[in-house]
């Protein structure tokens, strides 16, 4: 009888060894096919620099046409949603529901309810790992963290569906068995605080409670993700079950993250400080005393301790030397900033900043650039200009400045720098003031050019007064100049908004030559970045050259 016990004993730990064997190969698997993705878009897109750099200007017209059709039908989109992401997350879900119902016996609940539970492991590293500020794929593929954002939601809420199912089974299969009396030994139970953690955060990406109450959301976030960790430890802590290794390689990571920009913010403290001025129309200039090298159109995190002792917040650079921003006054962070200029005009406050990061591409070897902004988001479009119109090597023949404000005052905050991107020939500025309160006599004298109002006229672009604005709730951006020049010296000013389709589509036909490469550089609301990006794609159905897009945003 001992000898039957100990036979059966046997098998049952050699079948727990298989389970065990067969959940890590579902995790292995899930590495593998994540890693491949993310391979293949490093080979894509060192492939096309290569091509970009290297490669024939006139391909086969055949070829062309094929590549610009996939171009356009994957950056379609439907209710906001583009068609190539679509395709990345089926292909993403495809994988968890595989991996999920391979190699598992489906008529045990308990199994299956393991199985959810591994692949919520795997997830929540790979959620982890899109969210590092400083990500390996920002150089590998030209992807910064921000643009991994939506990746990152979707691998959360993945991540949270999976937690949850590997809870609900589970608790069905013990309430079949009635053992349900298993939920109060402690590792259980730190599971089951560690799913309903997720589930909070899920709830908190709600969009109205992010866009309002975003520090809270934030803080929220952390608390909730520390608290994820711990408890997903304990819930299995044997380090033979292999999940509490993923656990602390998934901790190291984010703690690395959070090293180095920790470091960052050290390093950067030592003798900096910025003054701070308020704007008209809601907005501040910011001007820091120490220099950051980076490219033009990098944003950083400024972390202002007299204002926030724990908070960083990202804004757009427009000026590296000195490094400057102007930003839109919103709530929390920069309403005390605000609060802080008109108490104390032109005060020292001592402060870091935590970047740069993006990974702006080179618009120096393009020949023609095009450059949208709504609102705010001009910080970025004005850093890459002015760099432009100071560079003398470089390739680029002409610039379309396109900047689309509501309010006529906003245009102060950029006084200057219209004024310097005026005097350079090679840009053209088509600057629309949308608000009806804006369209006084004085935004009207401005005298535009000639040849601004001929291309204006010729696209239609003016529109009737009460033409709707686009939405000026941009995330905090910015730039800062002194602002010397009245902004009625600007030249271009008109009412309404302007036909983003028909400005793209002139700058494509008005370009050189056929070889000459286009780029579309565009910031602001999501509405604006929507129509820019589909008068682009209906450029790529037309015989004309290459254009590249590139967008700058900022939303969760």
């Amino acid at each position: 009888m001992s000898d039957l016990q100990a036979a059966k004993k046997a098998a049952k730990t050699a079948m727990k060894k298989l389970r065990l064997s067969q959940n890590e190969w579902s995790n292995k698997y899930f590495a593998i096919a994540i890693g491949v993705i993310m391979v293949l878009f490093a080979v894509y897109h060192w492939a096309s620099v290569i091509h970009f750099y290297y490669g024939r200007r006139r391909s086969h017209p055949t070829l062309t046409r094929k590549y610009r059709q996939a171009r356009r039908f994957l950056s379609t989109s439907t209710r906001g949603l583009r068609t190539d992401r679509s395709i990345l997350y089926i292909i993403y879900w495809a994988i968890n529901l595989i991996l999920a119902l391979t190699n598992v016996d489906l008529t045990n609940i308990n199994f299956v309810a393991k199985r959810f539970g591994w692949i919520s492991v795997a997830n929540l590293v790979l959620l982890v790992f899109l969210a590092l500020k400083n990500t390996p794929l920002a150089p590998l593929t030209a992807t910064s963290y921000e643009k991994l954002r939506p990746l990152h939601k979707v691998a959360g809420y993945t991540c949270i569906f999976t937690s949850v199912l590997h809870g609900i089974v589970y608790l069905a299969a013990w309430s079949e068995t009635g053992d349900l009396f298993k939920m109060e030994e402690t590792s259980n139970f730190a599971g089951a605080i560690a799913g309903f953690a997720m589930v909070i955060i899920g709830f908190s990406t709600i969009t109205y409670f992010m866009r309002g109450y975003y520090e809270l959301f934030y803080m929220l976030h952390i608390v909730m993700f520390i608290l994820i960790m711990i408890t997903v430890g304990m819930h299995r802590p044997k380090f033979k079950t292999s999940s509490v290794i993923i656990v602390i390689f998934t901790a190291c990571l984010w703690s690395m993250d959070r090293i180095i920009r920790g470091a960052k913010i050290v390093w950067n403290f030592y003798g900096n400080s910025l003054t701070v001025t308020a704007l008209p129309n809601n907005a501040l200039r910011v001007k820091l005393s120490r220099r950051m090298h980076c490219r033009p159109g990098s944003h950083a995190f400024l972390w202002v301790p007299a204002i926030r002792w724990i908070e960083s917040h990202p804004f757009t650079l427009v000026s590296s030397n000195p490094s400057e921003f102007v930003i839109r006054v919103y709530d929390g962070f920069t309403r005390d900033l605000y609060k802080a200029a008109h108490a104390s005009p032109g005060k020292s406050l001592r402060c870091s900043v935590d970047g740069a990061y993006g990974q702006v591409p080179n618009f120096k070897v393009f020949e023609k650039v095009v450059l949208v902004a709504g609102g705010s988001g001009a910080s970025f479009t004005f850093a890459i200009a002015l760099d432009l119109v100071a560079t003398s090597n470089k390739a680029v023949k002409s610039i379309d400045f396109i900047w689309v404000v509501k309010n006529h005052e906003s245009l102060e905050w950029y006084a200057q720098e219209l004024k310097q991107l005026q005097s350079h020939s090679e840009v053209k500025m088509f600057i629309h003031v949308t608000g009806q309160a804006s369209l006084t006599a004085t935004s009207l004298s401005t005298s535009p050019s000639s040849s601004l109002e001929r291309v204006s006229e010729k696209n239609g672009v003016i529109q009737p007064e009460d033409s709707p604005a686009f939405p000026t709730d941009d995330p905090e951006k910015g730039i800062a100049q002194e602002s010397t020049c009245s902004i009625s010296s600007v030249n271009g000013i008109l009412p309404g908004r302007p036909h983003i389709g028909n400005l793209i589509a002139d700058a494509a036909v008005g370009s050189g030559t056929s070889d000459d490469r286009i780029i579309v550089g565009a910031c602001g609301p999501a509405e604006l970045l929507s129509t820019t990006r589909k008068a682009v794609n209906n450029e790529l159905h037309n015989d004309r050259p290459p254009i590249t897009f590139y967008s700058e945003e900022f939303e969760w």
